[in-house]
């Protein structure tokens, strides 16, 4: 009976939430076909006509002026690996703040709150901080862009991760990243965080433009946060407020403590962002309440799971905009 009153209480919730994300046009970002399968909503801020921004002449990351931004988004993880019920169901709403403290500073957080629980961890009872990062964005001579991040990250990581942007020339842009994170959780006995070790991580790319379609092709490779190697190649038709894309992957044998892939060296899937309105903000507004910037919807194919993990530095992290402002591709329209 109660197990039957938390799912009626859970799919109340649901349709609660997806009458909002109607309303209010809000997210979901990611879909994994790997047993255990997660929806979650995410977004970027930063983009002109391709994101939630300020008037232009009113940089969000490079301006002097400070604005603090307030959202919320919401998280939906569900998976069909239990034999007890059809599937175990986690709903989580995940608040965040974004302090946009001028000259290229910018000190994020979100919190994640679970709504519905039904056959996960007992510790998602439990409110916990999801990101808690500060970056500073620099541009330097010859078009070079970098960007240094230290905090807690998506992916259950912490530490420091720093980016680079350069683009060659209007259609071709040449990019890198590399961090070094270690793995924390909130233990269910200890009320404590917990650490596994250090890992580096880095990979390095290309990215190319065709500006009569508004198409880019993406080829990238290096070492992602379980200590495995692959490459990766991406293609994105880009419109107004919408981008939809197709990647390939292909990566080592990886070799887990409890699971062993030997034949899953090929991946691919697809990949949906979509920008939501307000799209801009008038430049008076410094606290700006709104929902999650967009929606982003992403499948992977892969059966392991474990491959090619990569973490994001920033809650509204998405495939569409970069997060540094280049001047190249989706950036131009700023």
């Amino acid at each position: 009976m109660g197990e039957g009153k938390e799912m009626r209480k859970g799919i109340l919730v649901l349709i609660v939430m997806l009458a909002t994300a109607l309303s209010a046009n809000a997210g979901i970002t990611e879909l994994r076909n790997c047993g255990a399968t997660e929806l979650r909503n995410h977004g970027t801020t930063e983009s002109g006509d391709y994101g939630i921004t300020a008037e232009k002449g009113d940089s969000v990351t490079q301006g002097k002026k400070s604005v603090v931004e307030v959202f919320c988004g919401a998280d939906l993880s569900y998976s069909d690996t239990n034999i007890i019920r059809l599937y175990n169901a986690l709903i989580n709403l995940t608040p965040g703040v974004r302090w946009n403290m001028g000259k290229g500073w910018m000190t994020t957080a979100q919190l994640s709150y679970a709504v519905l629980n039904l056959g996960y961890s007992s510790s998602y009872k439990y409110p916990r901080l999801g990101m808690a990062a500060v970056s500073k964005e620099l541009s330097l001579k010859k078009d070079n862009h970098l960007k240094f991040t230290a905090g807690l990250f998506t992916r259950d990581r912490y530490g420091v991760d720093v980016r680079w942007m350069m683009p060659v020339c209007s259609w071709f842009m040449l990019q890198a990243r590399v961090g070094v994170t270690n793995m924390w959780w909130l233990s269910v006995k200890e009320h404590a965080f917990e650490t596994k070790g250090w890992t580096p991580t880095g990979t390095i790319g290309a990215n190319f433009w065709i500006d009569k379609w508004a198409t880019e092709f993406r080829l990238s490779g290096g070492r992602y946060i379980n200590e495995d190697y692959g490459m990766e190649g991406e293609a994105y038709c880009h419109f107004n407020h919408c981008s939809v894309g197709a990647f390939a992957q292909y990566h080592e044998l990886y070799r887990h403590t409890t699971l062993k892939s030997y034949t899953n060296r090929f991946s691919g899937g697809f990949r949906v962002v979509m920008m939501i309105p307000p799209y801009k903000y008038k430049k008076y507004r410094k606290v700006r309440v709104r929902p999650a910037s967009n929606f982003r919807l992403t499948y992977n194919a892969q059966s392991d799971g474990y491959s090619m993990k990569k973490y994001h530095t920033d809650p509204e992290e998405n495939e569409r905009e970069y997060q540094m402002d280049v001047k190249w591709g989706t950036g131009l329209y700023r």
